[in-house]
Parts: structure tokens; sequence; C-alpha cells
């Protein structure tokens, strides 16, 4: 017996995300868009959410979430890639509505990650800073590895995007920072380093050090780097492409929808 689709609102539709996402959606029957939102000031308000490949989805892009019908027989999920001044708008809607919500989005401060949690109490929320299903399991990788390369050997963690992206570092290399500091018992308050201008003193040890590149169309780029004397181990994980991301945030709605629970899930519950 075939399983109804996994209705899906795109928050970010006109994004760089979103368009990869919305691509994917119009090519597989196991979605189906009933919503497109962008920003008040979006010069694609109006206009079909897939015009930009030729196609005809049914679905015009607003910037009014009570235009949506959220009636339906399957379960909801709205995907966010906007920002986080929107994802805590989308985050009241889904609330009050009670459907889940994955959220690719990043940047966010301390008080608002606050709110995501608090959320997550009432409704099943997917919280991850990075999609990709690779990216996921190269945070598996390097859990791992920290246990080969922790003594005698320093940490660096280098990201690029395009020109675009604000937040920086990126959330995937906090996350990498994040799963490093935790292996070797470091706060990471104490223990990451982001800049090393005007700097008098050599790096100490259990030291995190990052570096960052923004520019042209970089899609992004990661790495671990662990540096020992005579040698360098590095784990690295390219993007070719967004279609990685947007496959991931697929699978992640998908395993949201079927989440009758409130949570707060990542990716990790996804490829476990």
């Amino acid at each position: 017996m075939e399983s109804n689709p996994v209705d899906l609102i795109l928050s970010g539709a006109s994004g760089r995300m979103g368009r990869e996402i919305l691509k994917l959606v119009m090519e597989n029957d196991e979605f189906r868009l009933i919503g497109a939102l962008e920003h008040e000031n979006c010069v694609k308000i109006g206009q079909d959410a897939v015009k930009f490949i030729g196609q005809n989805s049914g679905i015009t892009i607003t910037d009014n979430a009570a235009s949506i019908s959220f009636k339906s027989q399957n379960n909801i999920v709205l995907i966010d890639f906007s920002n986080p001044k929107n994802t805590i708008k989308m985050l009241e809607i889904c609330v009050s509505k009670s459907i889940g919500m994955v959220i690719g989005t990043t940047g966010f401060s301390e008080k608002e990650l606050l709110l995501l949690r608090q959320a997550s109490k009432t409704i099943p929320i997917l919280f991850a800073p990075n999609m990709s299903l690779g990216v996921n399991k190269v945070f598996a990788i390097v859990k791992e590895a920290v246990k080969h390369f922790s003594d005698n050997y320093d940490v660096e963690i280098f990201e690029a995007h395009h020109r675009d992206k604000l937040d920086a570092p990126s959330g995937t290399a906090l996350k990498m920072g994040s799963i490093i500091a935790d292996a070797l018992g470091l706060n990471p308050e104490d223990s990451f380093c982001f800049s090393r201008n005007g700097r008098k003193t050599n790096r100490g040890h259990g030291e995190i050090g990052f570096s960052v590149v923004r520019g042209g169309d970089i899609v992004g780029q990661h790495k671990v780097i662990f540096a020992g004397n005579g040698e360098q181990i590095e784990i690295t994980h390219n993007s070719n492409s967004r279609k990685g991301y947007a496959l991931g945030a697929l699978e992640a709605a998908r395993f949201l929808s079927k989440k009758n629970n409130p949570g707060f899930f990542g990716m990790d519950d996804v490829i476990s």
C-alpha cells in the first residue's frame, strides 16, 4: 500500500536552498508542496514557486502564512532555510498549528536556541547546522578520530563558503569544534580560538582554532586538521552543489512527518 505524501511548507522558498529543495520536490511524488513563504520585500512574491525552472506548482510564493491551508490528512512539515529572525516567526506558527519543523538556518543567538528547545516540548523539531547526510557521517568520523589523535596533536578547523554567507564560522564548523571539545573534555568558551591577530603567545594545549573564507560561489568546504610533529591528518568534506543539503532536508522532513510526539532531533537521529 502506498503511503501518503509528506505535505511541505517551505520557508525561504526563493533562496539558494529553497530552490534546490523545490527542484527535488517536483521530481518526487513522496512530497507535496502546500506552501512557499518569503519575507515581505522579496521580489518573487506572487510568482509560482517553481517558475524559475519553467514549471507550475500551483503554489504562489507569499509572505502571508495565514493564506496557507494547514488542513491536511497527512502530517505537515515546515522546512526553514531563512534567517534566525524569520525562523522564530515560523516557530510561532508551527507551535500554533501543531506541525513539525525542520530548521536548516544557522547563526542563532543563545536566546533564540533556547526558544527552539522550549518549542520542542510542544512540537517535533529537527535542527541541524548542516543537512548533508555526508557531513553528518563526517561528524561521526571526527568523533572517533579524536580518540586516536588526542595527544600531541593540535586541532584546526577550516571552512569556506560563498560571499553572501553571514555567520562565521559556519554552524557546521562550530559543530565539529563542539564534537572535538566534548571528546577532549574541553569547554568551547575556553578552547575555541577565532583570531590570533596581535597575539604574543604560542597556542596552548587544548586550543581549537578556526579559519574562515568567504568568497565567490563556494558551496561549502570543511576540514578538520590534526597537526602533529612531522605529519598532519585531515578529514575533509567538500560540497559540489546544494543538492546534498536538499536531499538531507527532505530526509529530515520524512523522518519528522512520522513523529507524532514532540522532541528535539538532529540529523544523527535520521541516519541512525
